[in-house]
């Protein structure tokens, strides 16, 4: 989540724990229905897509990010604007056989630490460029 400790320290950390629960939400309804979603930290998910192309999971990433801007949230009893709420999503895969072509060491899928480490670079990048968007490793 974007700026969630903004949040917390103009609204108080009910209004922080609300927009958590928002985000959540929003995760669970756009996910495609084999992607475990879990709270990583506060303010970050982890998800997992098994099988989920590069193209896919950039599809996937963005229409998180529209739909999160989308929302005009109540947080604390308090009604927020469209675009109170954003994410930025950074996300690694692992080549499958159909992306990789030939080579057995392409087709060597990464492991979990990995997969996560270059997430989280990704995540960095896509902050650094401005917040609520998408960097896929």
């Amino acid at each position: 989540m974007d700026r969630l400790k903004s949040l917390n320290d103009s609204y108080g950390h009910s209004t922080g724990a609300d927009a958590v629960r928002t985000v959540g939400r929003i995760l669970a309804m756009h996910l495609p229905p084999e992607a475990i979603a879990c709270r990583y930290g506060g303010d970050e998910f982890a998800i997992v897509i098994p099988r989920c192309t590069r193209l896919d999971v950039h599809v996937v990433a963005t229409d998180l990010c529209r739909a999160v801007y989308a929302t005009a949230p109540v947080l604390a009893g308090r009604e927020f604007p469209a675009g109170t709420l954003s994410i930025s999503v950074g996300a690694a895969c692992s080549p499958s056989d159909r992306e990789a072509g030939s080579s057995s060491i392409a087709r060597r899928g990464k492991t979990g630490d990995e997969l996560f480490r270059e997430a989280d670079a990704a995540l960095y990048r896509a902050k650094a460029g401005g917040r609520n968007r998408v960097w896929v490793d």
